[in-house]
């Protein structure tokens, strides 16, 4: 995106530090992998990201570097690395989407109920617990079939 970026509010800083630490890459753990190394994903549409000003912020999504920039791990290669943890983000937004679902209506939905898991029941740093890692993944196939029966109904 080009142009100036406005300040994260204290709230919107906590939730992207959470997300870092806490959550790690939301499509690792969908596809059963865990990740520490996570940056944050601003959603965007269109080029552009979602929210006005500092609310931009609140549209946000933990990735690796595999799902956010595609940069590959242990000398694997690019076929290898879609196959074992799902497509990269960098590498094409409607196969991303097709894998893990839209990220409006399914991820950041997830996300927040990840995040909203971890405030009633916070887990150490880098450390998901199992429990927490089977809800979230099961939220995320129940938003993942609404968000399809939607589509296929109109």
């Amino acid at each position: 995106m080009v142009g100036n970026t406005p300040r994260a509010r204290k709230s919107e800083r906590d939730r992207m530090e959470t997300i870092a630490t806490y959550c790690g890459c939301l499509p690792c753990l969908l596809t059963g992998h865990l990740d520490i190394h996570t940056s944050i994903e601003h959603v965007t549409n269109r080029g552009r990201r979602v929210g006005k000003g500092a609310e931009q912020h609140k549209w946000t999504l933990g990735l690796c570097t595999w799902h956010h920039f595609g940069h590959t791990q242990n000398h694997r290669d690019r076929q290898w690395m879609a196959g074992e943890y799902g497509p990269s983000l960098i590498w094409g937004r409607r196969e991303f989407e097709e894998h893990f679902g839209d990220e409006l209506q399914v991820l950041i939905p997830v996300q927040d109920f990840m995040l909203a898991l971890f405030e009633d029941r916070p887990w150490p740093a880098y450390n998901v617990s199992r429990r927490a890692a089977r809800e979230v993944r099961n939220e995320w196939i129940k938003r993942n079939h609404a968000a399809q029966s939607q589509s296929a109904g109109t």
